[in-house]
């Protein structure tokens, strides 16, 4: 077996030779429709080639064979575009984007049926379309609430769904018509801070995502799991003084309301943090 090991070492495979290349066009265009709102909508083509490891991710086994390469994947291509509208006055912005994307063969690890082992394959088709909604206010817009307060906030919705896929995660078709994974359909944020002196300053922050998957066939119902990703609602906040020109002193908590929550795996709960800082 060590000898089958050596040689396999020394093993050399020929792949054909390949070659190829994509254009990535982008065009946008604006108009200001009024002084306080601008209408935009852009479009381009992004284009991702497969990686070495994701060609060659199999190897050469014992007997000098390689096993779950795939040198013949295809780059992923996408089509992005988006129409925006955006309305500024003093202290006060918001806008709102319709976007749609749609990706032709996506890399992602799928069953190789031949060798019975998960391996980065083409997906035939993604399609996402969604609304990002988002607000900014401050100074005189907010005074009247709070004097140096300052919010921020946005809420996006996604409709992504594999729409063509000649692949399968274990039988054929199971992956039609399944959500994108780690694309949830809500995500939103939100952060306030407040200047409450020249030297005294606080924020507060909140975070959510919705429901999502991590497998190509949404087989993975409970996001709370190893490998899984899970929906979320978590807190941030942070205090910082700076008596002099030179130091300050800031004082932090992630994940205040102390949630759980996964992303392959576990995130960090209730983390607190201080900082002292001195400039020259």
């Amino acid at each position: 077996m060590a000898d089958r090991r050596r040689d396999a070492a020394r093993c050399l495979i020929s792949h054909p030779s390949r070659s190829a290349d994509h254009l990535s066009p982008k065009a946008a265009l604006s108009h200001q429709l009024t002084d306080a709102l601008v209408l935009k909508a852009s479009t381009g083509k992004a284009v991702r080639f497969p990686t070495v490891s994701e060609l060659y991710q199999g190897g050469v086994n014992a007997l000098g064979q390689a096993v779950n390469n795939n040198p013949d994947l295809r780059p992923e291509r996408s089509w992005t575009t988006e129409v925006s509208a955006e309305w500024n006055t003093p202290g006060l912005s918001a806008r709102a984007t319709l976007f749609h994307e749609d990706t032709r063969d996506a890399l992602y690890s799928l069953l190789n049926t031949a060798t019975n082992a998960n391996t980065v394959q083409n997906v035939d088709r993604i399609r996402t379309t969604g609304l990002e909604l988002a607000s900014r206010a401050g100074g005189e817009a907010t005074a009247w609430l709070l004097r140096g307060l300052s919010l921020q906030g946005s809420l996006t919705y996604a409709d992504s769904r594999i729409v063509a896929n000649s692949g399968f995660a274990a039988v054929a078709g199971d992956t039609l018509g399944k959500w994108q994974p780690r694309v949830p359909r809500w995500r939103a944020s939100a952060l306030a801070s407040w200047q409450a002196t020249p030297t005294l300053s606080a924020s507060l922050g909140a975070r959510y995502s919705g429901r999502q998957f991590s497998t190509l066939d949404n087989s993975d119902p409970n996001g709370f799991a190893y490998q899984a990703a899970s929906k979320y609602f978590t807190t941030d906040a942070r205090v910082r003084w700076q008596p002099t020109r030179q130091w300050a002193v800031a004082v932090g908590v992630d994940n205040l309301n102390n949630v759980q929550f996964w992303n392959f795996h576990p995130y960090p709960q209730r983390t607190w943090t201080a900082e002292l800082q001195f400039d020259l």
